[in-house]
This record gives structure tokens, sequence and C-alpha cells, in this order.
């Protein structure tokens, strides 16, 4: 089936649906996924460093639009409509389960690492000037409660990943089959 080229060259311009006007579903929905979580952590957690990849995400979907299009019909039937980065397998299988336990050091001190820079640019950073303006630290600080409170979640649950991780490697592993024996008792 033939699509326009002028709906393409339209739905290009926003990252994911130019994959999904061509029948790329998975494609289109993971590109714009992407954007979407990479724009909201930058903006609603202000990251702003994290924006520094939408441009290229853009791009890349703006481009694979008329690479697909380029594509005949039976071309594009052939093609495999996947997810970008394997998503299949991380939502589908249990596989993730494993990576968190035996990367739970790793990935808590990483998050540690991501809730202290959070507060630090949200909670320090920004005040430094209050030595020349008093008035919006009371907005600020109300501005940067959602921040805070995530900062806050991710430094814990660097924290319970470490610590937990340590707890039970130094603990013992029990038998819940085992039963004391408590002797004879004779009267």
């Amino acid at each position: 089936m033939r699509k326009s080229s002028f709906l393409t060259f339209i739905f290009a311009f926003i990252p994911g649906a130019g994959q999904m006007y061509l029948g790329m579903m998975k494609k289109g929905v993971s590109v714009m996924l992407a954007f979407a979580l990479i724009t909201a952590i930058s903006g609603f957690l202000n990251m702003p460093f994290f924006a520094i990849v939408l441009p290229v995400i853009w791009f890349y979907s703006f481009f694979d639009t008329f690479n697909i299009k380029a594509m005949t019909y039976e071309q594009r039937l052939q093609h495999e409509d996947k997810f970008l980065f394997n998503l299949e397998n991380i939502v589908l299988k249990d596989d993730w389960k494993q990576i968190l336990k035996k990367r739970h050091t790793l990935i808590g001190g990483g998050c540690i690492a991501l809730g202290i820079y959070m507060l630090f640019q949200n909670l320090v950073n920004p005040y430094m000037h209050l030595i020349y303006d008093y008035a919006p630290w009371v907005y600020r600080i109300i501005h940067n409660i959602p921040t805070l409170i995530v900062s806050i979640a991710i430094i814990a649950l660097g924290i319970h990943l470490v610590i937990g991780n340590n707890k039970k490697a130094t603990q013992p592993p029990q038998d819940d089959d085992f039963v004391e024996y408590g002797g004879h008792n004779h009267e």
C-alpha cells in the first residue's frame, strides 16, 4: 500500500510518528517513548544535560522515516518491525530481575550518585546567589519539591540496594526445613 509523501514528510517531524505511519509500530513507539522519557527527565527532574540526546533521536527518527519510505511495500513487509533497545526481551522476560540481583550494588551506587547530583543541582546550586537576591528562595523551594522527592527516593533506593546486598552476604543461609532436636523428655 502506497503512503502519501506529504503525510510522511509531516509525520517525520514528530519522533516516531513517521515510522508508525509507515507501519513500523514497534520502532515508532520506542522512538517516541525514548524522546518523551528524555524530555520528561530533563524537564521535570530539572536535569537539562539529558536534553543533549534529543536532537540525535529527532534526526534519527526523521531520516529513518525516509529510509523506510524508500522501501517498496514488499520490502517493508519483509523488514522486521522490532523495538529499539530490545524492549521485548526486557519487558517480556524475567532477565531484568536477574540483572538487578547481580548488579544491584552498581545500580544502587548509580542511584545514590544521581540522587546526590540532583540534590546539589536543585538545592545548593540555585541558592549560591542568595547573597544578591533574597526574594525567590521560597518559590524555588516549592518549585523543586518534585525533584527533591524523586532525589530522596533515588538515594533511598540506592542505599537499600547497596546495604540489602551486604546484609544478605554476611548472614548465613537459613534452612527453613531444619528443626532443632530438643532431646527426650524423661519424667
